[in-house]
């Protein structure tokens, strides 16, 4: 089903593909209230039990960007470029405003939304964003090093083996939306962005730490960051309760959200 620019945002759960930006881009909406899109990872679309959690006080716009499902995508340059077309994909679902949930290399792409389109962002989340990453090559981790890296608590989850051709197929375009290790453009254009900001790092992360979160929060006017215990790189899949706890009294308060020290939260 296509949507175009005139139709509401009335939450309607299923997937739907929208025209935007030149792509047919599928986004699976569910839960209800008020809009947050998500912006997944170099893994592409997946919901975790943390995000599933935000169903519960949000209506969640899960967006597939172009090039993770069948459709090849040799155009996207850059994360700026992709936050283009996340931003076609909003207007195309009637979101004027909404909040902003980017994970990993989403987090890339959402902080650049941020940048360009800073006034429609009611609020911004990064799950151990992929931007100011540390010098790290993963591909020389042994199997044991990456899920170690990603999963602190790997025995709550389905995992489900990369498919070796999407892969090669999809990991150019990672490359590309990654970018460096540390944008110097993209951290002073965030110096001036005003968007409540909440950052989120996961102790155990083996791939990026928590240097990355501290760094957000130095540049940033208006950012907090949340180092959540007992989680590597997948934290909401990691510590669900705990994510959605802390991202939903965020989204619901901005920076004068409520962190509640119980074991059920962010501390073991």
């Amino acid at each position: 089903m296509t949507i175009d620019q005139q139709e509401t945002s009335a939450p309607r759960s299923g997937t739907r593909t929208v025209e935007a930006d030149g792509f047919a881009v599928a986004v699976d909406v569910r839960g209800e209230g008020a809009p947050l899109i998500t912006i997944h990872g170099a893994g592409g679309p997946h919901w975790t039990g943390g995000v599933d959690l935000l169903t519960r006080s949000a209506t969640v716009y899960a967006v597939e960007l172009p090039g993770f499902g069948a459709e090849v995508n040799d155009r996207t340059e850059s994360a700026e470029d992709m936050a283009r077309t996340v931003i076609a994909v909003a207007d195309a679902l009637g979101l004027e405003t909404f909040d902003l949930l980017g994970t990993s290399m989403g987090g890339v792409v959402a902080s650049w939304v941020a940048v360009l389109a800073g006034d429609r962002v009611t609020r911004l989340v990064l799950e151990a964003p992929g931007a100011f990453r540390p010098d790290r090559d993963p591909s020389s981790f042994t199997p044991e090093q990456m899920l170690a890296a990603f999963h602190a608590h790997p025995e709550r989850k389905t995992l489900v083996q990369p498919d070796p051709e999407k892969q090669r197929r999809v990991w150019p375009l990672v490359g590309r939306i990654m970018g460096p290790l540390h944008d110097e453009r993209l951290a002073a254009a965030l110096a001036e962005v005003r968007v409540p900001t909440l950052v989120l790092a996961g102790q155990k992360d083996g791939l990026f730490g928590t240097e990355t979160g501290a760094h957000y929060r130095r540049i940033m006017p208006m950012c907090s960051l949340a180092i959540v215990y007992d989680a590597a790189h997948d934290i909401s899949g990691d510590r669900p309760e705990a994510f959605a706890a802390v991202v939903s009294d965020f989204l619901r308060r901005g920076l004068v959200y409520a962190v509640q020290e119980r074991s059920t939260l962010l501390y073991p």
